[in-house]
């Protein structure tokens, strides 16, 4: 069995819902398709789809093969158009991660530039942050704000993200602004959920001296939009990155607050697997990407601009 015609045949499948339109397309007869499935699915020793006599819907071995299968088929489509002499023109799906909140607020613009560019490559991106695994989830980039820890994977810094500690000018004028880090103790403050550490944040100041400030909190979100907004509605004191915070810093919405003392300043980057050749779609994205990102004014990037920093 080749494999590769059983993997483009499954898709087809999928992706017109009918044995007898996917063979129509691939100008086969209903009968070899349904040959050629049922020795599919005995090479894999499992169930791909479900039928009944109206429709065809895969299993979730079927979703998770299928997933697969057209990311193998895109690199060999790639592969053979550098072969043969072709541009290696950007093309297929391009699948990415990113956390909730900068994903929402600064990859929109990012993304419309690359598809401009590069109209055949579709967009797959899913926001959340939680850290995924890219070779076992089938990604082709992750956009991550961490100090990263070696890995197999590769790492391109596009940006720094400052994180400062504030609140609004309400809750400021109600409980006093916090003079030294042990006086968060006595003060509200809200907490992001993912935080490695809970209980605690550690700040730092100009010379790298840190602390450790034990914080109690009456909110811990996931979100750090739902997070800045209970912080500009005066329910405490937060931690956020700029990028989200820094739009209510400008308009006066909350105030930056224990200036000499602040969360470590983490690295926004792109991390993809480790690979010799590098498919088209995701090195013009890194391209794209850090173009996009560079610091200009002041050397800083937009959403630091007039800044305090």
């Amino acid at each position: 069995m080749d494999r590769l015609s059983a993997m483009n045949l499954y898709c087809h499948i999928i992706e017109m819902g009918q044995l007898s339109l996917a063979a129509d397309h691939l100008d086969l007869s209903k009968g070899a398709v349904s040959k050629q499935l049922a020795k599919l699915e005995a090479h894999l020793g499992g169930r791909l789809l479900n039928r009944t006599t109206r429709r065809l819907t895969p299993t979730e071995a079927g979703i998770a093969f299928y997933e697969r299968a057209k990311v193998i088929l895109e690199s060999v489509e790639e592969a053979e158009c550098v072969v043969s002499g072709l541009t290696a023109e950007p093309r297929g799906t391009l699948k990415i991660n990113a956390p909730m909140s900068f994903g929402v607020r600064h990859m929109g613009k990012l993304l419309a530039k690359y598809q401009q560019q590069y109209p055949k490559v579709i967009i797959d991106i899913s926001l959340n942050d939680r850290k995924i695994d890219l070779v076992e989830e089938g990604y082709d980039l992750a956009l991550r704000i961490a100090t990263l820890k070696d890995s197999s994977l590769i790492a391109r810094k596009l940006a720094p993200c400052h994180i400062v500690l504030c609140a609004s000018p309400a809750y400021l004028q109600q409980y006093g602004e916090p003079q030294t880090p042990n006086d968060l103790k006595n003060h509200h403050c809200i907490r992001y959920a993912y935080s490695d550490s809970m209980k605690y944040w550690i700040l730092e100041d100009a010379t790298g001296k840190k602390r450790q400030v034990i914080i109690n909190s009456l909110l811990t979100s996931n979100n750090g939009n739902l997070i800045c907004d209970a912080m500009i509605n005066g329910m405490g004191i937060a931690a956020l990155p700029t990028f989200i915070v820094g739009d209510a810093i400008r308009k006066g919405e909350v105030n930056i607050i224990l200036h000499d003392w602040r969360p470590q300043t983490e690295d926004i980057s792109l991390l993809y697997p480790s690979s010799k050749h590098l498919s088209a779609k995701v090195r013009a994205f890194v391209d794209i990407a850090v173009t996009h990102f560079k610091p200009v004014k002041e050397k800083r990037n937009e959403w630091d601009q007039g800044l305090p920093l």
